[in-house]
């Protein structure tokens, strides 16, 4: 918990700092997943063929080197004092880079031990959560999928923000780090993963799901869920790697 409110408190206490790092970027992001859904919005299924995948494949990019060039440059404002000059922080295409890399390398790991285990509850809990409602699938996918895979993700990921310090830990340092400090990790994993679980409870209860309105309450609700989620990993690794105390 001590992780988290810190975490929370590092947004908040420097809001004016994140909104100048991340405000353009993620407006960005939003601008060009808010086109290709109008695109796909004003075509019928059989209008919908290769260009679908080139437009999807440009989201992803688009989302993806924005994403990292937000994570870059607020690691290095939080651990570093570094203050970005113009309303587009400065592109660290070698920091980027090595942070995309450790990155690629950490989701391929969780991203095959996910499926595993989310076919595993599939198998166990599949005839329960089609019989029992959306509410109920949510929730057993959030606490036998989300908390492990988050629990594991923080694990990994607590010394990715050296890489865009430029300190290049190795890969493995944050689950060294970390060894040992399984309760406060696995109390955060529970805060996180029942976050996400109310944000989309949100989305598909009160806002339908679908539709324009469900997927502006994702925009809304998505940018303090990438600043916070920064934020920890910036935490863990000062905490965990530099040894700074959490005040």
């Amino acid at each position: 918990m001590q992780i988290f409110s810190h975490s929370l408190r590092q947004v908040v206490d420097n809001l004016g700092p994140a909104i100048r790092i991340s405000g353009l970027l993620y407006l960005i992001q939003v601008i060009v997943t808010l086109a290709l859904g109008y695109a796909l919005a004003s075509r019928n299924a059989g209008q919908i063929g290769g260009g679908f995948g080139l437009s999807l494949a440009l989201v992803l990019i688009v989302a993806l080197i924005t994403g990292i060039w937000i994570a870059v440059t607020w690691h290095r404002y939080v651990l570093l004092g570094e203050v970005p000059d113009g309303p587009i922080p400065p592109f660290m295409a070698d920091r980027m880079g090595s942070y995309f890399f450790k990155s690629l390398l950490i989701g391929l790991v969780l991203l095959a031990l996910s499926l595993i285990l989310g076919m595993i509850v599939g198998l166990l809990f599949g005839r329960l959560m089609a019989t029992s409602g959306m509410f109920i699938a949510m929730l057993l996918m959030a606490a036998m999928v989300q908390v492990p895979m988050i629990y594991l993700g923080l694990r990994l990921t607590a010394a990715l923000p050296g890489t865009a310090l430029g300190v290049n830990p190795p890969l493995m340092a944050g689950w060294q780090a970390t060894a040992g400090e399984w309760r406060p990790l696995l109390q955060l994993a529970v805060i996180m993963a029942g976050a996400m679980w109310a944000i989309n409870l949100i989305g598909w209860f009160v806002f339908g799901g679908v539709g324009i309105v469900a997927q502006l309450w994702q925009i809304v609700a998505g940018w303090p869920v990438m600043m916070v989620g920064l934020s920890i990993l910036t935490t863990l690794y000062g905490h965990y790697i530099e040894k700074r105390p959490l005040v």
